[in-house]
């Protein structure tokens, strides 16, 4: 009995209901039939919004980078080389191979482990090796150690060589000598005169005696393991690019380049010696005798030197607090000039202070903090006994180069030579590129920055085009140069030397 109605369209009937109607889809909850449709617009709004400031922000980056490296190389232009300077270099020198770390664990059939400990003072085992490589992997932090344990050694050193690396003259000293050589300057170098050195070294660089061939197999390596910012390995992250070096010299240690280079020095008569590489002295197994030895002949050459002779110290990273307080006891009081990096920097005022290493530093350190610690260093350095007034801090780091200039000095120009020269080198280095592709750059610096972390503090402004800040800061000058950091990196280590050399150069009058 039911009956069923069926209404059919008929042509024309534009009253009709059409076979597709845009309600059909409507939002159930509040019936506004275009609501997907609404939010689907928003949606696409809101990301071009997002998409349009994200290429302005780059575009933005992009310009400030390229104007900071038009500004530095103007200053550059009108910086001149000092003409003939004689320099001597040291102390030591080695064979370097550079190793992404990565392939060099898996060489060595190494996984990373899942947690770490307290991270050693000495290597004797690839456990100690691995925890303490990832110790400053985590931080992005720079390191350079000495493997005791004679078969580890061997194990990481034929691991190495079988990834066919080309093995290249390097530490501090070389690589600083080299770069001073290639600006013009004359360059004796405290390296043993031998075969193996000789065939790879610039023949522009001097080296004291006859070349003799007693260590081609016996030569000091040392293995470069490089990571990049944000590199991964296990469950850990690099925070920075850098790198952890592992050796086990034999030669260095014993300062055969000092005693190479001791008669040959007083002939040449250097404007200015230039002294690193210490730190491999540092946890070699020394007998007290003979750690005494070693510190004697340093003390003996820096007092043969004449009064007028400039001396630069560059620190580095040590474990041993003993062997530091004692080198810098030494050194210092004969020091003109002292250059670190940031990390270096609270170590080396912790062991003079209070005698004890600040084992690992932050690698993201504030320029207000950093220019506090270069004050309290200061006034520490200048409140011990010494041979002659300090002149010259060079503090040089990822962001920036900032320079402390003595005011009252007749051997140092402003420190602007320094902050421009070094901060330009360390971007050319590290990108492998001599005229910078700025786009390959980012600028870390904010607009301006803090003098002191001190509240009241003066603001120092960075001014793109003319992008060296200088201000006076008690008896000293101080100068500061923002960096260029790559983007896209070819190489690390050596780019403190590299921009050591040039900073100290550039910086005599």
């Amino acid at each position: 009995g039911s009956s069923m109605v069926v209404t059919r369209r008929r042509p024309g009937d534009s009253t009709a209901k059409p076979d597709s109607d845009p309600t059909d889809d409507a939002d159930p909850k509040t019936g506004d039939g275009n609501g997907r449709r609404r939010l689907s617009l928003v949606f696409f709004c809101i990301s071009g919004v997002i998409v349009l400031f994200l290429l302005y922000a780059t575009h933005q980056r992009q310009w400030r980078a390229n104007t900071i490296k038009s500004g530095l190389v103007e200053i550059e232009k009108g910086i001149t080389l000092p003409e003939n300077k004689r320099i001597l270099v040291g102390v030591g020198g080695c064979l370097d191979v550079f190793l992404p770390a990565r392939d060099l664990f898996e060489a060595l059939s190494i996984s990373p482990p899942e947690s770490i400990g307290e991270p050693p003072t000495l290597l004797n085992t690839m456990d100690q090796v691995v925890t303490e490589f990832v110790t400053f992997f985590a931080e992005g932090a720079a390191a350079e150690r000495y493997v005791q344990s004679p078969e580890l050694w061997q194990q990481i050193r034929e691991a190495a060589l079988s990834l066919r690396p080309e093995l290249k003259l390097g530490g501090n000293g070389p690589v600083i000598a080299k770069r001073m050589v290639d600006e013009g300057a004359e360059v004796l170098l405290a390296i043993q005169n031998e075969k193996i050195y000789r065939d790879r070294i610039s023949p522009d660089i001097l080296l004291a005696g006859d070349t003799s061939d007693t260590e081609s197999k016996t030569y000091d390596l040392h293995i470069i393991l490089e990571f990049a910012k944000g590199e991964t390995w296990g469950p850990y992250t690099s925070t920075r690019a850098n790198r952890y070096i592992l050796h086990r010299d034999v030669h260095n240690p014993q300062l055969k380049g000092l005693a190479a280079v001791k008669e040959a020095a007083a002939v040449f008569d250097p404007h200015l010696v230039v002294l690193g590489g210490f730190q491999m002295l540092d946890t070699y197994p020394f007998t007290e005798a003979e750690l005494q030895q070693r510190l004697q002949e340093v003390e003996d050459f820096l007092a043969s030197l004449s009064p007028d002779t400039l001396v630069h110290f560059e620190m580095a990273s040590f474990v041993n607090a003993n062997l530091l307080k004692r080198l810098t006891d030494i050194i210092l009081p004969y020091s003109d000039s002292v250059g670190m990096n940031e990390q270096e920097l609270p170590n080396l005022s912790s062991v003079i202070e209070t005698g004890n290493i600040v084992y690992i530093s932050d690698s993201k350190i504030k320029i207000s903090k950093t220019m506090d610690d270069t004050r309290q260093l200061l006034a520490l350095l200048t409140s011990l006994p010494r041979k002659k007034p300090l002149s010259r801090v060079h503090v040089h780091t990822l962001a920036y180069q900032a320079v402390f200039t003595l005011n009252q000095n007749s051997r140092w120009r402003s420190g602007i030579t320094t902050a421009v020269k070094s901060s330009l080198t360390a971007t050319r280095y590290v990108c492998g590129d001599e005229s910078i592709d700025s786009s390959k750059t980012r600028m870390i610096l904010d607009d301006s920055f803090s003098s002191s972390s001190m509240p009241g503090s003066q603001r120092i402004p960075i001014i793109d085009a003319t992008p060296v800040s200088c201000w006076p800061d008690g008896p000293y000058e101080v100068c500061l140069a923002p960096v260029l950091v790559c983007t896209q990196i070819k190489q690390t280590g050596g780019g403190g030397d590299n921009l050591t050399g040039v900073g100290l150069l550039y910086h005599l009058l």
